[in-house]
């Protein structure tokens, strides 16, 4: 006869000794099932901004640190920015003025305000070229938001332009400028300037990081937008030539912040065309970073 396989159900006889209480527990409770995590590309890019803002206390604390490391050991530190553009105002100011004819109550104050606008434009374009390249370390390593170092990158733009305004101060105080309520508008002027200023370090840092020879490219760009910007020049002075300034984005952003805090208010042409080129820039940033997010890390 052959022999049969036996199986016993325990559950068929009575608990043996010591069994009792685990007999008389009751069985666990499932655990409760968790929320399902975003798997779509464009829930996943907007918890990244989302994500990127709310750790501010990390990227505000680096922007600081990355100002201070840059004047380590010298006397005066960050307000070396100071001095060094109210050096460069004071000598253009006396030298350009005398040969555009214009004279120094109206030509500094505008130069010192161009100057100021345009650094901060050209810190952060130059800055988002290699935003993500020069944090490789932490995006291959550590898992975080890529906004984070974007944000980081316009914060310390702001610092540094926050100690070139006092340059701003001075020559309001030596020319008896105030701006009055139109100041006032300097307000949502540089709101809007920060915002492009977000969407193309998400722009230009992801471009970049993919094609290295981008940020060379960039580069030759803003020095020739520099002189075709009105900086050291006023609109007035070219006379037919002034479509040079009228087709240049980059003249709208910088009166955004200069008109202002003259005392002058912006043409709504002015805030016409650099709402629609913050439109533009973060729809075209928005369906980027949507598409190539995830890719970034393995393009550094």
């Amino acid at each position: 006869m052959p022999l049969q396989t036996l199986r016993f159900d325990r559950n068929a006889f009575p608990a043996a000794v010591g069994d009792d209480e685990a007999a008389a527990a009751p069985a666990p409770e499932p655990a409760p099932a968790s929320a399902p995590a975003p798997t779509s590309r464009a829930a996943l890019a907007l918890l990244d901004l989302i994500d990127g803002l709310r750790q501010w206390e990390l990227w505000v604390t680096m922007g600081v640190q990355d100002v201070k490391r840059r004047y380590r050991r010298s006397i005066l530190g960050p307000l070396w920015l100071t001095l060094s553009l109210a050096i460069l105002v004071a000598v253009l100011g006396l030298l350009y003025g005398r040969l555009l004819g214009a004279p120094p109550g109206r030509y500094i104050p505008h130069l010192a305000l161009g100057f100021i606008a345009w650094q901060f434009i050209q810190g952060v374009v130059s800055d988002s070229c290699n935003v993500f390249i020069s944090h490789k370390g932490w995006i291959t390593n550590v898992r975080c938001p890529l906004s984070l170092f974007v944000y980081k990158t316009v914060w310390q733009n702001i610092l540094i332009m926050a100690h070139n305004a006092l340059v701003y101060v001075g020559v309001a105080a030596i020319f008896g400028i105030f701006a009055g309520l139109p100041g006032l508008l300097v307000i949502p002027g540089l709101a809007l300037v920060f915002v492009n200023a977000i969407w193309v370090g998400l722009l230009f840092g992801a471009v970049c990081a993919r094609f290295r020879d981008i940020p060379q490219i960039v580069q030759s760009i803003m020095r020739v937008a520099f002189f075709v910007t009105p900086v050291i020049w006023m609109p007035d002075q070219l006379g037919t030539r002034a479509y040079l300034a009228l087709y240049n984005p980059f003249t709208y952003f910088v009166e955004l912040i200069r008109a202002p805090l003259l005392g002058q208010v912006p043409p709504a042409l002015t805030w016409m065309l650099a709402l629609a080129v913050t439109a533009v820039g973060c729809l075209v940033t928005w369906l980027f970073f949507v598409r190539f997010r995830s890719r970034v890390a393995y393009w550094l």
